[in-house]
This record gives structure tokens, sequence and C-alpha cells, in this order.
């Protein structure tokens, strides 16, 4: 569904205010004192995060972003705080950032804050989008649609909810029974809640619950407001590890987005690689492209692919402070081309269902996508204004020197066989030597992800490719990425990408290939390519593993072994490796999913709240080739 952003406006109090639900977005008597009595003081904050390795807070409506904010803030003051907090917010209704940064002025004492916030406030479509703000110890996790439609989706523990939306009587689907239901389901051990609100639907909602709750007085003209403890614990299902020590094996994109993000999160991260040294394999091209999948029915691929998309322009922001001066990578945006009449046909009728913000994604006519392109093109296509293109290798180094106190690199490694031993795995290279030795390991490895016995049941399908590396002085130019059946990129250090053509396994680029590759150039932009000399061009080939649904694998790894299709029905009943994980099968479209998959590995092993909605997570989740597999014989049983 699409998003209808906020409307900014005031009541004759000058109080925020919302025509759609017909009520204000904070007290009378100001927001910042409703948030530290009702909010904080009702889930006992500042004490009840102290000490702790996380904080999880909740909220269920995330309006002007003042209750984030002033949260934010206390935290921040706190010299006791704990080491990183996560704050969840639920918004059906979004603002855009212009207009939050005029509502953000009335709290010139949280200017710093929110204009950290506002420098990462995403574009205004549907889904999840995670922030890391305060140097990575603060994250912010947006769910912008329907709570009801997103938290069912959300996997968390939550210590402290915040139900903070319009009043019962102006929006009642938010204060209702299935709400409710999905607080208990998240709800920590120990979890409090607290809300400015004592109308009855509330008070049996949250005793349905599970909660005992209790009124207090409450802020400014309110008599009373509630606050809750859970009451009904049951074990934490998100346990970090002890020993945060983990060994990631491969240093491409994949591999080195994990360990990053492993690394943010404190753990010591070994990190081995065949090769001499980072992207040496697919991740050497020398330009890849950044773009969304688009469908009619905005599946999980093309839902998953927007939010990987969005994530991975923030992380690389953040490991790259200075890329305009490097240049290595660039929001530039991508076109990309209709093939024929009937396809650009289609394009605009995906354009108009899904009614995505034109700023990410919008149909053009071929007079509009020949201006972007700067020559003359035969059909129109969808603009993705945040598509970007960037040298992989840049991506794999920045990713390592973000923290490289935090990762030691083993290059000229090739790890042989892997050995569960106690908590502990163990890796060993060729001759038998044991490299290294850790309770998580990684295989992001790519070709080499299913040549252990844990993953030999993986169903990775070959593909090679074969890059054309076009010199910039060769072609007109060309400052955006061009692509449909074929791509064409920007230049970098010299050097423009065209491809990509298939090709039959590891060596030189051939001729033929480039051949191949100058007319996919050609089919779209025609004329770009006149006067190439195939037979003269550089290139190169490599292995790009992906899966048969096209869809990585990103998750805890299955024992296939000990699987039974009778009893395993879904993925939180499949027996898993303990501490094994993967991130493979990211096809040609590695730089789209490797930030993502990176920060949700990592969210799964340090168990913490996950960046994707469940259903996603299901759709990478290296178990479903099994769980398919299962669901076919079970069928075939009933058959008989």
């Amino acid at each position: 569904m699409a998003l209808i952003p906020a409307t900014l406006a005031h009541s004759t109090d000058g109080i925020p205010y919302s025509a759609a639900f017909d009520d204000i977005y904070h007290s009378n008597d100001g927001g910042i004192g409703q948030i530290h009595h009702v909010f904080m003081g009702g889930n006992a904050l500042p004490g009840r995060w102290q000490g702790r390795p996380n904080f999880v807070v909740l909220e269920t409506g995330f309006g002007l972003g003042l209750s984030f904010l002033a949260t934010w803030q206390a935290w921040r003051d706190d010299p006791q705080r704990s080491e990183r907090l996560h704050f969840i917010s639920v918004e059906k209704h979004p603002f855009s950032r212009d207009d939050l940064a005029t509502l953000h002025r009335q709290w010139p004492d949280l200017a710093p804050l929110a204009a950290q916030l506002l420098a990462q406030w995403p574009v205004l479509v549907p889904g999840f989008h995670r922030l890391h703000l305060d140097d990575g110890r603060v994250t912010l996790t947006l769910l912008l649609g329907d709570a009801l439609d997103l938290l069912p989706k959300l996997v968390a523990e939550v210590d402290a909810f915040y139900l903070d939306g319009f009043a019962p009587s102006k929006n009642p689907e938010l204060w209702s029974p299935p709400l409710f239901k999905q607080i208990a389901r998240l709800a920590a051990p120990s979890a409090t809640a607290a809300t400015y609100t004592v109308a009855a639907l509330v008070r049996d909602g949250l005793q349905a619950a599970g909660f005992k709750r209790e009124k207090r007085p409450g802020f400014g003209k309110k008599r009373d407001m509630l606050a809750a403890r859970f009451m009904n614990p049951r074990p934490s299902h998100l346990r970090p590890p002890a020993d945060r020590h983990a060994i990631v094996l491969g240093a491409g994109l994949a591999g080195t987005a994990t360990a990053a993000r492993l690394a943010a999160r404190g753990f010591r991260v070994e990190l081995i690689e065949r090769r001499s040294g980072p992207a040496q394999e697919c991740s050497g091209n020398p330009v890849g492209v950044l773009l969304p999948v688009m469908s009619l029915d905005d599946n999980r691929q093309s839902r998953l692919s927007r939010a990987a998309l969005l994530y991975g322009l923030r992380h690389l922001a953040a490991i790259s402070p200075s890329a305009p001066a490097t240049g290595w990578w660039k929001t530039s945006g991508v076109l990309h081309l209709a093939s024929d009449a009937d396809d650009a046909a289609h394009q605009q009728r995906v354009i108009d269902a899904l009614g995505l913000a034109p700023e990410f994604a919008r149909f053009v006519d071929a007079d509009a996508a020949s201006r972007l392109a700067g020559r003359a093109v035969k059909h129109g296509g969808w603009w993705f204004g945040h598509g970007a293109w960037a040298n992989p290798a840049s991506i794999c180094t920045a990713n390592l020197a973000a923290f490289a106190a935090a990762i030691r690199p083993h290059y000229n490694v090739e790890i042989a066989s892997i050995v569960r031993d106690g908590e502990h795995w163990q890796v060993f290279d060729g001759t038998g030597r044991l490299v290294a030795s850790a309770p998580i390991l990684v295989i992001a490895s790519a070709a080499g992800g299913a040549h252990f016995a844990q993953t030999a049941h993986l169903p990775l399908t070959q593909a090679w490719r074969q890059l054309s590396c076009v010199p910039a002085h060769a072609t007109p130019p060309l400052d955006i990425v061009v692509c449909g059946d074929g791509y064409v990129t920007p230049t970098w250090n010299g050097v423009r990408a065209v491809g990509a053509s298939e090709a039959g396994g590891p060596g030189l680029a051939q001729a033929a290939g480039h051949r191949s590759n100058l007319a996919l150039a050609e089919g779209l932009l025609p004329g770009f390519t006149a006067g190439i000399d195939a037979a003269q061009l550089p290139g190169r080939i490599s292995y790009r593993p992906a899966s048969p649904d096209r869809m990585p694998l990103i998750g805890p790894i299955a024992d296939a072994a000990a699987f039974d299709p009778q009893k395993h029905h879904r993925p939180l009943l499949v027996p898993r490796h303990a501490g094994l994980y993967c991130a493979l099968g990211f096809g040609a479209r590695g730089l789209t999913w490797s930030a993502l998959a990176g920060e949700l590995l990592a969210s799964q092993i340090a168990g913490e709240p996950w960046p994707v909605e469940r259903d996603l997570a299901d759709a990478v989740d290296p178990a479903r080739f099994l769980l398919r597999l299962g669901k076919a014989q079970r069928s075939d049983d009933t058959v008989e």
C-alpha cells in the first residue's frame, strides 16, 4: 500500500495537528515534558537501561520524532547508559524531511540530534528503514506503514513500550486487541509499557496481553496515565553469544559487509580470504550498479531490494564521508529502459499500481529518457532517482578500514574444511592446519560457499559472466547508469563497465563476449559504442553464483541431515547448525544486497531486532529450499 505522508498543520493553540485524525501530536502542556513524565518515567528510565549491553524501545506512533529525540538525549546524558540503544517506531503517515525540519525548530536543545536524524531521513516508501546514529551506538528502525500490518512481521524483544498514538477515540485501530496481541508477542521477559491514556479499551487491552497495569498521576492537565509490567515472561529467544568472536570466510562485498556490521557490535572478526587481498573475484569488477527490482505485485524480491538499496546508500555514506572527493560511488540515478512498447506499458502499470514516491521510482517517456541519457533512446523506462553506481573494491576496502582494529584479515588462505568442536567452529586449510576457531562462522565465499559438507545441500547455480571495460574516451559522455537488456555505467578511474554477457567458464575475456556486450549497449543507446574494436577491449570473467529463485541466501544454515519434512514445516522449526551462517547467492546484485545482508546477519547473531520484516528474512533463509522440498514430499504422500 502506498504511503500517504502527513500534512503539516497546527491547531489554534499552535500545536502540531493531524487533520486525518483530528487530534494534536502532543500535549498542550509540552511535548518534551510529556515524554519524560509518561513514557520514560512510566518505563522507569533511565534506570532500567543502565549497565545493559542493549536496550530496546518500541513506540507505536513516531509522529514528530520527539519521543525518539528526547529518549536519545536522555540516553546520551546518562553515564551509566546501555552500550547500545535500539528504538523501533511505527508511522502510517510520516512527515517529509522538510516538514520535520520545520517542526524541530521548536526544540533548539535537540537540534544536534535532530540534524543527525534528518541527514538520514529515508525516502517515504513502505517497509522497514534502519538508521544508525550516534556513531552507531543508537539504532532507529522505522516501520513506515500500518502498525497492524508491520508489527506482526517484526522480530524483536522489546524492553519498553511507548504506547503513543492519537487518542483511542480518534484512532481506535492503534489501540485494538490485535495490536495488544503483538505487544505481548514482542515483550521481553521484564518488559514494561506506559501510555498517557487510561481509556477502558487500553486498560483491558494491556491486561489481556498479560500486563499488570496501574494508574499513576498524569502529565499537565491529565489526571491519570498508565504504567504496566509484563507478567507472563518466557525465555528469551534472541540471545547474544557470550563470546563476541566470529570467523567470516570471503573478503568480497558479502564478507566485508558482514565483518563490518559484526565489528560495529563489538565482535572480533577473523576474515579469511583465499586471494591476496579483498575484492579480487566478482567484487573486483571496476563499476557496479545499485538499483531495486520492481514488480506489479510488489513481491518479496521487490520489497527486499528496495530496503537493501536504501540501507546500502546509507551504509556507503557512513563508510565514506568524503565520497564526493574520492569519487568511487555516486547516487547518479539509474534509467531502466523498456525493451519495447509492451514492456513500457507494463512499466507504467507497475508505477501506477505501487504508488511509490516519485523521487524513488517513476516512469519517464522516450523523450524524457533521452534527455536523461543525453542521446536518443527508443523507449521510455523507469527512472530510479536513488539508483547509484560504485567501485566494489573501494567498498570492500572501506568496510575493513572502518573497523580495522576489530577485523583481522588472513589472506592467501583457502579453507578446505570446517568442523564444530564443542562451542566453537574450527576452520582448516588444505594441509590440515587450524587457521582459526570461534563460536560463530559466516560463509560468504561465493564460489566456495557450497563446498563444505554442511552447505552441500544449498542449490547455488553456475553463472559465469563477462564484463567489458570500455575506456572513457571511446564513448560519448554518460553520467547516469542505463540498463535494461544489459547495462552501461558512468566511468570510474577512466573505465566504463558494459555488460554482462554469458561466459562458458573461467579464463580470459574473449572478443566474442565483448561483441555481445557492445551489442547490448547499442540496444540501449544506439550509436553509443560506434567505432570500438571488440578485439582490443580489456574485460573480466567472474563467477556469480545465484539461487534458483534469484534471492540471496542469508541467515543460519540448516542441518540437512537432521531435517525431517514431516516435522519441520516452518523456518522456526528447522534444525540448524549452531553458530553457522551464510551470505551467498547474490548473483549479479551483490552491490545492492550486501550491506543489508551484513546487517541482517549481524542482528541475528547478536540477538538484536532484525532490520527487515520476518517474511523477507524467510524469503532469503537458506533453509527455504529444504522446506519447499519437504512440502512437495508431504504433498506426494497425501496423494498416495
